[in-house]
């Protein structure tokens, strides 16, 4: 992957981090990290009368330990970037009329940031593998997700310095 553009993401989200220490202890002690997912994408809810998810990464407990903010975020980005971005907006709409739980937009921008640059990680990996038949299809696939992390990156940088 390009090595500026991924340093960069890695640097707004540094600063991000650095920044929200007190946020991300509040969202701790009012108990919105919770045993969730782990690795919530569209692919794993199924949408019937009473929705459902499946495919839990029920093999690393750790995994699934995480702020249920992250787990929304993941799955939201996910929406977007296969063309519904209308979800993200309703997803949280209807998360904090039902918990009361209203995460920043910023740690959605962090937390979706976070999740796309892990999965362009995650696919440019694949090009490691022995018998990869289309790497190319892997390299753009990095890359969509690091456009994704830059993007919500940048609304990180922005609201950032503009509180600045």
């Amino acid at each position: 992957l390009p090595a500026e553009r991924t340093y960069r993401v890695c640097e707004q989200q540094r600063r991000f981090l650095a920044s929200a220490e007190a946020q991300l202890d509040q969202r701790v002690a009012k108990k919105h990290v919770v045993e969730g997912h782990g690795d919530l994408r569209p692919e794993h809810v199924c949408l019937t009368e009473k929705p459902v998810v499946i495919d839990c990464l029920e093999f690393k407990r750790q995994f699934r330990i995480l702020d249920a903010a992250d787990e929304l975020a993941y799955l939201a980005m996910e929406c977007e970037r296969l063309g519904a971005p209308w979800v993200v907006t309703t997803l949280f709409r209807t998360y904090r009329a039902v918990t009361g739980d209203a995460p920043s937009d910023e740690l959605v921008h962090f937390y979706a940031s976070f999740r796309a640059a892990l999965r362009a990680k995650i696919s440019i990996w694949h090009n490691r593998d022995h018998d990869i038949r289309e790497p190319e299809k892997w390299v753009r696939k990095a890359l969509d997700y690091l456009s994704f992390a830059e993007r919500h990156a940048a609304a990180l940088t922005s609201r950032t310095t503009a509180g600045a």
